[in-house]
């Protein structure tokens, strides 16, 4: 990293607030040109202050001209800050590089070219012109704190996070002190780099300089050990902090919530409700997808009542959790009344998607289509999400004019037909309405595939009864690079379950020792299941034999390959031993058991 030797870089806490403001000013004018050429004004009135002789001012008081020309300067200064903060907050690289070109002819004093040029290495930074927001960094003749923030911060966002954590470290090597909001950034980095190690070391540096109780810095740091899966580290931090804020209770919330403490982060809610803070609306989506991954409507119910006392059930945030928790619980009844409430005329697809997704969850897959066709009556726009559900509750159906239709839909919007998760659940709708050739055209349309995609294709022709097909795209697969994981082996040896097939099934057989995938449960159980229909009893039960713990379907396989091959006995004695392992019958079993008889 070039830092020029022997610069004089001052050190201590920056005037500005928080990282700059960076967030738009409230007051902008529309027109970023205009701005600019008022800048340009108020430049010319700075050296025209300058500029003015003595013996041309009626006023001969130093001290006054002094004052004046200060007061000229920092109002030109001031207009560029907030060129620079607008021209950041809105992407507007061309008007920044502006702003900059006035300031390289400006003859600012020591401290305000420091605060403009860090505001010109921020502008750079969230334009994701980081080259050239690390060049005016290289260029200051001073920095302060602020200047080794911004830097440090650009990176992290620009998703240079090595770089991030290389300017704190030059940064100390400088004898430049950190402050909270430094440290706070580069626990950012850290996170980015998914490494707990640099964190710790981080961590202790803060613990030595007396930032550990620093409720911004532990709350970034809880964050860390939240995201680095390290939940009990994280609650150590959020105990040791001085003072909490709304922020540090919703971080730990979240944090526990996302590492399924499920019950602790609802616990922890009650905490700060009863310690008087309010939650906002994230800590609410938080601990409410707590409460739905606990199935527990009753405490849904204590979170809603909270969420009706701050009246922020009409929140989009909020309200979407709400629906998307009661569906979870299977109370569908109770997001439905969330949902007419609040969200029935809105035109955010939020609510709609989460409640489609909840009809679809909880097998009302016709209430899901008919509240899809009232969102489009109401005009109002599906994305990927609504589609999803969409084909997920026609695929049940089997409405091949309806999934057509909304296939349709899709093509139209133009925007959403290159995604592969949309492409993968048309497929999959196509196929289980038999249609295989609506399928198979979507197929090779798409411009992009993954493992889904293929084995959903090679499941479609095993469950339509074309197995030589199925093993031909599986072979193709092959070709292409992709490597099979249990899923499509499982579907494949599905298809090489006949007589005919069992040289094929013999080298996928193969193919999946060499993968190391045949001590898979699925595919142990697929293995049995084709050798027995084949009618290769020897091997089928040497696959059976080393399933560890077989279950119901694997017992079934083999059962039925003892009775149709004319092994009634074995078939009767394999049923009774299936009996005493404790594995229940079921319909299927007790049918080959007649057989058997």
């Amino acid at each position: 990293m070039a830092v020029t030797p022997g610069l004089s870089v001052k050190v201590g806490a920056s005037s500005e607030p928080y990282f700059l403001h960076f967030h738009a000013p409230s007051n902008r004018l529309s027109n970023n040109k205009a701005m600019v050429s008022n800048a340009v004004l108020s430049f010319s009135m700075v050296r025209s202050f300058k500029g003015v002789g003595a013996g041309k001012v009626r006023n001969n008081n130093p001290g006054s001209i002094a004052k004046t020309d200060r007061c000229h300067e920092a109002f030109a200064a001031q207009e560029l800050v907030d060129l620079l903060r607008d021209s950041a907050a809105r992407g507007l690289i061309r008007e920044g590089k502006s702003v900059h070109g006035l300031l390289l002819k400006s003859s600012f004093g020591d401290e305000k070219s420091v605060r403009l040029f860090n505001h010109v290495a921020n502008m750079y930074a969230k334009c994701c012109s980081f080259v050239d927001a690390w060049r005016v960094f290289d260029e200051m003749p001073h920095r302060n704190v602020l200047s080794w923030t911004v830097m440090i911060v650009g990176s992290k966002n620009n998703g240079l996070f090595l770089d991030g954590f290389r300017f704190f470290y030059d940064m100390l090597v400088d004898g430049i002190l950190p402050d909270e909001f430094v440290y706070s950034a580069v626990i950012q980095s850290c996170i980015g780099l998914g490494c707990i190690e640099l964190g710790e070391a981080v961590h202790g540096q803060i613990v030595k300089r007396g930032f550990w109780d620093d409720v911004i810095v532990g709350t970034s740091l809880l964050g860390m050990y939240a995201k680095l899966h390290k939940s009990e580290a994280s609650v150590r931090v959020f105990n040791a902090i001085a003072e909490h804020n709304q922020v540090s209770w919703g971080a730990m919330i979240s944090g526990l919530s996302s590492n399924g403490l499920y019950l602790e982060a609802f616990q922890k809610f009650l905490d700060m409700i009863a310690q008087g803070f309010r939650p906002n609306m994230y800590t609410f989506s938080s601990v409410l997808k707590a409460v739905g991954k606990m199935r527990d409507d009753s405490k849904g119910g204590e979170v809603h009542h909270c969420v009706m006392d701050y009246a922020m059930e009409s929140n989009v945030v909020v309200g979407t959790s709400l629906i998307d928790m009661y569906s979870k619980c299977g109370c569908l009844s109770d997001a439905r009344s969330v949902f007419d409430r609040n969200f029935y005329k809105s035109k955010v697809n939020n609510p709609w998607n989460a409640m489609i997704s909840g009809y679809t969850q909880c097998g009302y897959w016709r209430e899901a289509l008919d509240l899809f066709v009232e969102m489009c009556q109401n005009d109002v726009r599906p994305d990927l999400y609504t589609y999803g559900g969409v084909f997920s509750a026609n695929a049940a159906l089997k409405w091949l004019y309806f999934g057509r239709q909304v296939h349709g839909m899709v093509v139209k919007s133009g925007n959403h037909t290159r995604v592969l998760s949309l492409n993968n659940a048309i497929v999959d709708a196509y196929f289980k309405c038999q249609s295989l050739e609506d399928a198979r055209k979507v197929f090779d349309r798409m411009q992009e595939r993954d493992m889904v995609s293929w084995t959903t294709l090679v499941s479609a022709y095993v469950q339509c009864y074309q197995a030589r097909e199925a093993l031909s795209i599986f072979f193709q697969m092959r070709e292409q690079g992709f490597i099979p994981n249990q899923f499509t082996f499982s579907s494949v040896l599905v298809a090489c379950a006949s007589p005919s097939l069992l040289e094929y099934g013999r080298q996928v057989h193969g193919l999946i020792c060499k993968a190391g995938l045949d001590d898979d449960n699925c595919i142990e159980s697929s293995l049995t299941h084709m050798y027995a229909k084949s009618g290769n009893i020897i091997d089928a039960m040497e696959v059976f034999e080393k399933i560890v713990c077989p279950d119901v379907v694997s017992w079934t396989a083999i059962i039925y390959g003892y009775a149709q091959h004319g092994f009634p006995d074995k078939a009767v004695e394999l049923i009774q031993k299936m009996e005493q392992s404790g594995v229940q019958l079921n319909s299927n079993i007790s049918l080959s058991h007649l057989i058997c008889l």
